[in-house]
């Protein structure tokens, strides 16, 4: 009858389906739902169709939940991949504390080389000094009794800037290439470099801070000196 070309029939059926199916509680969406399915609905069964809407209603609750485990289950595996690049991260940075720690024993190790060899290379330079008066650096001043007198070698008359003025006396150069400083600090400019074994006159000294200087005078001109590296 709802499809009868009669307008009167054709809305006489559609109420009269409408209240049937309103008697059960039920829609025209959950008829068409139970002829997808293919059921089909006898008389009195209105119960059989609430069962099945509520079947449809869990099976979309659990198309959801398994929506939402799905979703959890991604951030789960995200988060594992960001745990394991913060350990690879913490690993690194444990390799790269290991290899400065080595490089540091590696320079402390060549630092204790380094004072060994300048403390070997200072004895060597004591025991030399010790023997230049043989080596002719000091001669026969003056014969007295039959005994003969050593003093240092007197500068050669054309050598007028080393003479002794009073209270100086004479050094040697200990160490290669002395820098000799235009004040009494490590880092003040330097004016020349003396060679070992070189001959200075010692004008005065001071104290600066912990560190004893020499105030000096040599061919190349007057500055200052370590205590250390100059025997006087």
């Amino acid at each position: 009858m709802l499809g009868s070309e009669q307008p009167g029939e054709a809305e006489a059926a559609r109420r009269k389906l409408m209240e049937h199916l309103g008697a059960h509680r039920l829609s025209l969406t959950d008829v068409a739902m139970r002829l997808r399915d293919g059921a089909r609905p006898a008389p009195g069964a209105g119960a059989s169709f609430t069962q099945g809407a509520r079947e449809i209603s869990l099976e979309r609750q659990l198309s959801i939940a398994r929506g939402a485990k799905l979703e959890v289950e991604s951030e789960l595996r995200r988060a594992q991949l960001q745990v394991l690049e913060l350990q690879k991260a913490l690993q690194q940075a444990a390799f790269d504390v290991g290899r400065a720690l080595r490089v540091q024993g590696q320079a402390r190790l060549l630092a204790a080389v380094g004072w060994t060899a300048a403390a070997v290379a200072t004895l060597m330079v004591l025991l030399m000094a010790a023997r230049l008066p043989a080596a002719g650096l000091l001669h026969p001043r003056s014969v007295q009794h039959s005994v003969q007198t050593l003093r240092p070698q007197e500068p050669e008359p054309a050598d007028i800037v080393m003479r002794l003025s009073p209270g100086e006396h004479y050094g040697i150069v200990l160490v290669q290439d002395l820098p000799v400083r235009l004040n009494p600090d490590d880092v003040a400019g330097v004016r020349a470099f003396l060679n070992r074994g070189m001959r200075v006159v010692i004008e005065q000294q001071a104290r600066v801070g912990p560190q004893i200087w020499l105030q000096i005078r040599s061919v190349t001109g007057s500055g200052w000196v370590p205590s250390a590296g100059v025997l006087h």
